[in-house]
């Protein structure tokens, strides 16, 4: 069989499933999302083939207000730790003390 005939066999048998009442959206999304996280949840650097798409996923959650304007900030003071410190610039200490930034939710 080739990939075309599998591809349209699966999606025939997903479409009869749909049809016959026996898939359930609350499944299919949990599934989605663990997919989702297995396939793009680890953030590995710029080195990941991913990160041009993180980053840009990235930007989005921050143009939705996903931050608050306080956790922005404190991740602010992170990267501002991070970079090198040049000539009429000052390191800035995160709020917490810790230089390690906000604390990771998953």
């Amino acid at each position: 069989m080739t990939a075309i005939e599998t591809v349209i066999r699966s999606a025939t048998s997903v479409a009869r499933d749909a049809a016959e009442g026996r898939l359930d959206p609350t499944a299919l999304d949990t599934a989605v999302a663990e997919q989702c996280r297995e396939l793009f949840g680890v953030v590995a650097g710029p080195s990941d083939p991913l990160w041009p798409l993180h980053v840009d996923i990235a930007r989005q959650v921050l143009a939705l207000g996903a931050l608050t304007a306080d956790e922005l900030g404190e991740w602010q003071a992170v990267i501002r730790r991070r970079e090198p410190v040049t000539e009429g610039s000052e390191a800035v200490e995160p709020a917490d003390g810790t230089g390690t930034g906000p604390a990771l939710v998953e």
